[in-house]
């Protein structure tokens, strides 16, 4: 059981504890409240989630490795979009006609 001192060094440990929680949270309102800081707070947030976990952020990024302008001598590539193409044309002349 604890004695009357104690409790009060704890009741006052809380209120000490409580103030900072709010101080804290108020500043951190306040900071946010400005757009150019949210957008370095998340920056930040990234930088930190891609230093502990890398392989994440790895995984979520598209392999993308021809985009842009297509090589025009690529013959496999360019009938694959030729046949894209075709196909919502055809699709198309199908449910008109």
């Amino acid at each position: 059981m604890q004695t009357a001192t104690q409790m009060k060094t704890t009741n006052k440990l809380f209120k000490t504890q409580s103030w900072a929680l709010i101080g804290l949270g108020t500043g951190a309102l306040v900071w946010l409240s400005f757009k150019p800081n949210r957008i370095k707070t998340k920056m930040k947030l990234k930088d930190m989630k891609r230093k502990v976990r890398p392989h994440h952020i790895e995984r979520t990024q598209l392999p993308i490795n021809k985009a842009g302008h297509p090589d025009p001598m690529d013959v496999d590539d360019n009938k694959m979009v030729e046949e894209g193409a075709m196909y919502s044309v055809n699709y198309y002349n199908d449910k008109k006609q």
